[in-house]
């Protein structure tokens, strides 16, 4: 049975609801796997006569490939979804995701593979908004904070499955076959897409600021790079900053002044929106640096790659159990709850791991806590920050809050990385062990942000709408009518209000220009 659209819900039915979870969830499952298995990656070629020649700097550009146009044309994507038809832009996005995927198994030369994996992180980026705004858009308002949890917390399956078949497939085939079950869901989910609605467009009409696009592009490019090679290039790197800020300046000019811009700056007039994206930019950065360091501590001890993913599978089934637990609690304890929670337990199980020395029960125990701090954060970051938007916002805000989630895990990766190769600590470990402390600075500066909105809770401005449970409005009702009444039951019958249709008692009456029935007896005595 489908809603009234008078009511404000949406249309879609039973069969199309499913679908469109199932979509939804399989895109962020995909995208997730794919960075894992990057990260998987990274660490075979890093212990590996493939990439042993390599820095790490350089090695993880695996990752940052992808992640720079996923960071930069996310907010277009977003735009496009919005105007194009949310499953149109989606249909393109898998296409391009899977050429891509193709291409990295296939091609040969270092720089052709980073460069499939540029493609297919722009794929990825018309993904990520197209399914959830798609979700989103047609679901009910009831039914949005469950689909986003559904949506958050695919990912950390993806991230499960992958680590637990991953090992394998780098153990047996090679580094290369970690992307052909990417290509291989991504045929699945085009197949899945024939029986999703085409979704709702917006109104303007126009093309999406391009120019902005690639001036973001560029700008968060030469940011991860800057950082990547400031320990090699020392000094030089401050020309790239202030390249990176130049573009970054080009981008937010355009925005200004196109209509349709790269970067929606409607929301970031919102102060709800802006305290979800920090917060979701420290998660990215906070959660990608620590799925680098785990695979590269353990290959650093001389784990094979199969009792690796053993090791790290734990991590992701906590990820799995708690975002489906935090998507139910998220209504009790709030978006920013959660994140506090998420950032406790992040960086109470990275201290863990620093006191330890190798692989103990300990250290086991902290790998569990750090999934179930990711599950938490991941729905909260998702919550706080998406339905912080208008409802013809929703592709916008989600390609601008996964946005940030991506420039937080390049420029974390990238840290991570620099800090891996050049330790400022001591110790056996001392590059990991950096990496590590960085990761608990993060969770602090995550927590005392989440901390901060929880205590300082401020209305937005751009909310005008207060929402007032309906059994205190049925009651204010009752007493108005009996007030009506007994006024009414005072007068003289000739001059009682004759009774109204329902229809009619929403129409205010205009006040008369005439002296009342009373007006008479004003000024005289009996």
């Amino acid at each position: 049975m489908r809603s009234s659209p008078s009511r404000g819900t949406s249309t879609v039915d039973r069969r199309h609801a499913v679908m469109l979870r199932l979509v939804g969830a399989g895109v962020m499952l995909t995208v997730m796997a794919d960075t894992t298995a990057t990260t998987l990656a990274v660490g075979v070629l890093r212990y590996t006569p493939a990439g042993a020649g390599m820095p790490l700097g350089d090695l993880v550009w695996l990752t940052s490939a992808a992640f720079i146009p996923i960071a930069a044309l996310l907010a277009t994507a977003g735009r496009w979804a919005d105007l194009a038809g949310r499953r149109r832009v989606l249909v393109v996005g898998l296409v391009v995701f899977v050429l891509g995927g193709i291409a990295t198994v296939l091609v040969d030369s270092w720089s052709y593979v980073l460069a499939a994996r540029a493609v297919q992180g722009a794929g990825a980026a018309a993904m990520i908004p197209a399914s959830l705004g798609l979700l989103l858009g047609e679901l009910p308002e009831s039914q949005r904070r469950g689909a986003i949890a559904l949506w958050s917390s695919a990912s950390g399956l993806g991230c499960l499955l992958m680590q637990a078949g991953g090992g394998w497939l780098a153990a047996t085939v090679g580094w290369r076959s970690l992307f052909v079950p990417d290509v291989v869901i991504g045929v699945a989910l085009l197949i899945a897409c024939v029986g999703l609605p085409p979704g709702k467009r917006a109104g303007a009409r126009g093309l999406p600021d391009m120019l902005g696009a690639w001036l973001l592009a560029a700008g968060i490019a030469v940011i991860v790079l800057a950082i990547s090679k400031a320990m090699a290039w020392g000094m030089d790197v401050v020309w790239l900053a202030l390249a990176a800020l130049a573009l970054l300046g080009g981008a937010l000019a355009q925005a200004k002044h196109h209509r349709l811009p790269a970067i929606d700056l409607a929301l970031w007039r919102r102060p709800r929106f802006v305290w979800g994206w920090l917060a979701t930019w420290g998660f990215g950065a906070l959660s990608y640096g620590l799925l680098t360091v785990q695979p590269l501590y353990l290959l650093h001890l001389g784990y094979p790659m199969l009792e690796v993913a053993m090791w790290l599978t734990p991590t992701s089934v906590a990820v799995v159990v708690t975002s489906f637990l935090a998507g139910r609690l998220v209504k009790r304890v709030g978006a920013y709850g959660l994140i506090y929670a998420g950032s406790l337990l992040c960086g109470g199980a990275c201290v863990i791991v620093l006191i330890q020395v190798g692989p103990t029960v300990w250290g086991l125990v902290a790998s569990v806590v750090v999934g179930m701090g990711v599950g938490a954060l991941a729905p909260g970051t998702s919550v706080a920050t998406t339905l912080a938007a208008r409802p013809h916002q929703y592709a916008s805000a989600v390609g601008a809050a996964t946005m940030a989630r991506m420039v937080g895990g390049a420029v974390g990766v990238a840290v991570v990385s620099v800090v891996i190769d050049h330790p400022f600590m001591t110790g056996p470990f001392a590059g990991l062990a950096g990496a590590l402390a960085m990761c608990v600075g993060i969770s602090v500066l995550i927590g005392a942000l989440a901390l901060t909105k929880i205590t300082r809770l401020r209305t937005d401005p751009g909310d005008v709408m207060i929402k007032v449970p309906r059994r205190l409005l049925l009651e204010l009702r009752m007493t108005l009518a009996t007030v009506a009444a007994e006024a009414d039951a005072l007068l003289p019958v000739e001059t009682r209000t004759p009774p109204m249709d329902t229809a009619a008692e929403s129409v205010p009456r205009q006040r008369s220009a005439e002296p009342g029935p009373l007006a008479s007896t004003r000024g005289h005595t009996n």
